[in-house]
């Protein structure tokens, strides 16, 4: 069974390692909103394929916010640029990291 996730949002900050990803998951007929969080190192990936599959600049969509020492950014993606993208791409070798998704 595949499971397909459509980015809705990207958050993360200068301080962090961890980049959450907010979305809608498709799992066979299901369809729910979750949250994923990968690791900072996987963002560029993401969002390669991001540009790749959409032919847009992810940036365009990007708000910094600045909090003294933390730079927070957050990418928020129109309803018609959201794209279903394979959670294994997602994921890549973090898969295994996987423990379980929260409706």
């Amino acid at each position: 069974m595949t499971r397909n996730f459509k980015i809705q949002h990207i958050w993360f900050n200068n301080q962090d390692a961890d980049v959450t990803i907010s979305g809608m998951m498709h799992e066979d007929v299901l369809f729910y909103e979750t949250k994923l969080v990968i690791k900072m190192s996987r963002l560029n990936a993401v969002i390669n394929l991001l540009q790749k599959e959409s032919g847009l600049e992810v940036s365009e969509f990007m708000c910094r916010y600045e909090f003294g020492y933390v730079t927070e950014y957050q990418i928020s993606f129109p309803e018609e640029l959201q794209i279903y993208l394979s959670l294994n791409e997602l994921l890549g070798n973090q898969e295994d990291l996987l423990k379980k998704i929260v409706a």
